[in-house]
C-alpha cells in the first residue's frame, strides 16, 4: 500500500469494482447462452432433417455459408443511412462487370468470408 495516499490508495477498490463488473458479465454471458440453447437445438433439428432427406451436408453448409452472409450484408446496408446507402451503390456501379469476374467474385466471396468471421467475434 502507498501510505502517502498515492495512486496504490485505491487499488483494492478498483479491483473489487472490476471483479463485480466480471461478474456480471459471467452471469450475462450465462444468461445469453441459455437463451440460444432453443434457437441452436431448433438448428440442429434442421440439418438433421436435411441429412435425412438425402442432401450432401458438405455442400449445403457451403450454400448455408453463403446464405447467412447475404442476410447479414442485407442487414449492414439496410442501417445505412440515405447518403452511405447512396455511396455504396455508386461504388458497386463503379465497379460494373467487375464483379462478375473471378477476380471481383473473390472480392465478394472475401468480404462475406470476413463478415462472417467479424460476426463470430462480436
Amino acid at each position: 500500500m502507498d501510505s502517502n495516499g498515492g495512486p496504490l490508495a485505491g487499488l483494492e477498490g478498483y479491483l473489487k469494482e472490476l471483479d463485480r463488473c466480471f461478474d456480471e458479465l459471467d452471469v450475462m454471458r450465462a444468461n445469453y447462452m441459455n437463451e440460444c440453447k432453443g434457437p441452436r437445438a431448433a438448428i440442429v433439428e434442421i440439418k438433421a432433417s436435411a441429412k435425412e432427406a438425402g442432401l450432401n451436408m458438405k455442400s449445403f453448409a457451403e450454400i448455408l455459408r453463403l446464405h447467412v452472409a447475404l442476410r447479414r450484408h442485407d442487414r449492414r446496408l439496410a442501417a445505412l443511412d440515405l447518403a452511405d446507402l447512396s455511396d455504396y451503390k455508386s461504388m458497386e456501379e463503379a465497379l460494373g462487370p467487375f464483379i462478375d469476374t473471378p477476380l471481383g467474385q473473390a472480392a465478394k466471396q472475401r468480404e462475406m468470408e470476413d463478415a462472417l468471421v467479424d460476426q463470430q467475434i462480436a
